[in-house]
C-alpha cells in the first residue's frame, strides 16, 4: 500500500516538475489550445482494499469507464472532466478447507479538475484530483465448504445486519499520459463514508484508454 502511495507521489510531482519547466523556458505555461478537450473509454486493473479493526485486505477488480471533459478557462489548460464507469471489486480467502469471498459492482460518477501539460505534438501528461459518487449496485459475502456453499446480500436486511451502504462518497487523485489517442494512467481513490461499520474501502489502479 505505502509502495503505491509512494509511486503515485513521484509520478505527481514529476508532472509538476516539468508543469513548472515549462513555464521558466517558455514564460507561460501551455496554452488550453496546446491541450484539447477529449472524451473517451478506459479499462482499469484495479486493487481494491477494504480496511476496518486495524486490519486491510487488498483484492482483484477492474473499471470500464466514459470519460468527457471541458475546458473551464480560456488561456489555461484546466478541464473539468466527468463521465460514469462501472467497478467490479472480489476479495478472497481461504481458510481450513473453506473458501470465503465478497464481491461489489458498483457504478461512479467521477468530477475531477485536469491540468494538461504538453510535452510536444503527440504527448501530453494530465494530473487530476477531484471526487466521486458511486452507488453500490450489488454486494455478496459467499461461504463455501466441502462442495457446499451460502451467500448472503450485503444490502438485504433480512440477510444482513447491519446492512451496507448503497451510497459512498470519496475523494481521488492520479495522472495520465497520452500517447496520440492512446493513454495510460495510475490513481488512487479513498472513501470518505464506511461502507459498513467501521469498515471502508479505497482501491489503487493502473489504466489504460482510447480519445475518440
Amino acid at each position: 500500500m505505502k509502495k503505491f502511495k509512494f509511486l503515485l507521489t513521484a509520478m505527481l510531482l514529476t508532472c509538476s516538475s516539468m508543469s513548472f519547466a515549462q513555464f521558466m523556458n517558455g514564460g507561460s505555461s501551455s496554452s488550453s489550445s496546446d491541450v484539447p478537450a477529449w472524451k473517451g473509454l478506459r479499462l482499469s486493473y484495479d486493487i481494491p482494499f477494504m480496511s476496518g479493526d486495524g486490519k486491510s485486505e487488498s483484492g482483484n477488480g477492474f473499471s470500464v469507464d466514459y470519460a468527457h471533459s471541458f475546458n473551464i478557462a480560456k488561456s489555461l489548460p484546466i478541464f473539468l472532466e466527468t463521465g460514469a464507469g462501472i467497478n467490479y471489486a472480489k476479495w478472497s480467502e481461504s481458510e481450513d478447507g473453506a473458501d470465503y469471498s465478497t464481491t461489489l459492482l458498483g457504478l461512479t460518477i467521477p468530477v475531477n479538475f485536469v491540468y494538461g501539460i504538453s510535452i510536444n505534438d503527440k504527448l501530453a501528461i494530465k494530473p487530476y484530483t477531484g471526487l466521486y459518487l458511486r452507488a453500490n449496485l450489488m454486494g455478496k459475502d459467499k461461504y463455501e465448504e466441502d462442495g457446499e456453499s451460502m451467500d448472503w446480500n450485503l444490502f438485504d436486511k433480512d440477510e444482513t445486519d447491519p446492512t451496507w451502504n448503497r451510497v459512498q462518497v470519496g475523494w481521488q487523485i492520479g495522472t495520465t499520459l497520452d500517447i496520440n489517442k492512446f493513454n495510460v494512467g495510475i490513481s488512487y481513490a479513498l472513501d470518505f463514508n464506511e461502507i459498513a461499520e467501521e469498515l471502508k474501502t479505497s482501491k489503487f489502479s493502473v489504466r489504460v484508454g482510447y480519445n475518440f
